[in-house]
């Protein structure tokens, strides 16, 4: 069997950023009975596209794995855009970008849209890894890409929503913040698309309603309310007439559809998007630890501290909820208890940062850390028996 990525730990040791926290002598490690457990979370691979050395010390890599049937795509800053057949752990085209992918991707209809190091939008053949069109955004770092109505929306750090036809790449408009603070974390907003509005968070602590059709202030609501950070980077999510949205290092809020008021506030903040299911609400909190809510009271059902760093988006299975830390480990978390049942060891002062993708119907997980490396685990108590085609064709690298 060909495998054309090159299978390796990565001896790189990156400078983390203001997501990662502050990095001490040495990590904490306050859960040293959490082991792997084989029985909860079993490895299987690992893939490494290389180093390149001369971005080490500017972050991490923020992309998330997608898949996509049979394939999983992801971005990494030295090698640009990847698909591969997971099941064969084999590459089946690589689009290199200058600068390489710096933000979330979002799948549609056949493409992959994203934003580059290079500071252009992207939508891309998800078949054959060409550049379907790119738009100059002068701005390197960029939301997840949002598409509704067979329109593109993103929000970039300066505080500018862009909407786009999704097809062709034409701009429709844009909305810019006429300030900002002086000092922003590096994350963006991905827009949420209601009717006729389009919801995001800026870095100023506001929430803002903009119109789908022409970018216009519909209202705004502030958020955060402190001097430190006052970025609201999460993705707002809508539920029943609600919508959940953390700042930064504020607060988690809750707050009505219709007029913005305020439900009610928890006092942890976030980068990451909160997590719905049934009664509950789950969040990655910026200040370490993994939360469990009641969705409609904000009342403490359980929180999980981790050993060192910040959350990643978490990952929820029938019984586990998964998630990865900025700085050193992947977690499994009893979901009705937040009691923590497995740890893996990435490496001290490695660590993860995209959000992980989950494939229920073979019951894998995969993880992109941050010095670009893809893990590959599966979750044996809930394996699906679906086996992926292994009819593949020859790998490609787009130029």
């Amino acid at each position: 069997m060909p495998v054309f990525l090159k299978i390796a730990f990565s001896k790189g040791i990156l400078l983390l950023g203001l997501m990662a926290g502050v990095i001490s002598c040495s990590g904490r490690n306050i859960h040293p009975e959490l082991k792997e457990d084989s029985g909860i979370l079993l490895r299987q691979w690992t893939l490494s596209l290389g180093e390149d050395k001369s971005i080490l010390d500017h972050g991490m890599d923020y992309s998330n794995p997608v898949v996509i049937e049979n394939t999983l795509v992801f971005g990494t800053r030295s090698a640009g855009l990847v698909s591969i057949y997971p099941s064969l752990n084999q590459q089946r085209w690589v689009l290199p970008i200058q600068g390489g992918v710096v933000s979330e991707l979002t799948v549609e209809k056949g493409s992959v849209y994203f934003c580059g190091g290079d500071g252009f939008l992207y939508s891309v053949n998800l078949e054959n890894g060409r550049v379907n069109w790119r738009y100059d955004l002068r701005n390197p770092i960029a939301s997840r890409p949002v598409i509704s109505g067979g329109r593109l929306f993103v929000t970039t750090t300066d505080d500018t929503v862009y909407a786009f036809d999704a097809g062709t790449g034409k701009w429709l408009w844009h909305y810019r913040r006429r300030s900002s603070p002086a000092a922003t974390i590096r994350a963006a907003s991905a827009p949420l698309v209601d009717g006729t509005e389009v919801l995001t968070g800026l870095s100023d602590g506001f929430l803002v309603a903009l119109s789908v059709s022409d970018g216009q202030l519909k209202w705004e609501r502030k958020l955060h309310h402190g001097t430190k950070f006052t970025d609201v980077d999460a993705s707002p999510i809508l539920e029943s007439g609600v919508v959940y949205l953390p700042s930064y290092d504020g607060a988690l809020y809750a707050l009505k559809r219709q007029g913005a008021e305020i439900l009610w506030r928890f006092d942890a903040g976030g980068s990451k998007t909160v997590q719905l299911e049934d009664q509950r609400l789950f969040l990655p909190s910026s200040d370490g630890n993994v939360y469990a809510l009641q969705k409609n009271s904000a009342k403490l059902l359980w929180k999980f501290e981790l050993d060192h760093g910040t959350p990643t988006g978490l990952v929820l299975t029938d019984k586990y909820v998964v998630v990865g830390s900025s700085f050193q480990y992947l977690y499994v978390l009893d979901k009705e208890t937040g009691k923590g049942l497995y740890r893996f060891n990435i490496g001290y002062g490695s660590g993860f940062s995209g959000t992980p993708a989950y494939d229920k119907a073979s019951g894998s997980l995969y993880f992109l850390s941050g010095a670009g490396n893809l893990y590959s685990f599966t979750l044996p108590r809930e394996q699906k028996s679906k086996p992926l085609s292994t009819a593949v064709p020859a790998a490609a690298t787009v130029r």
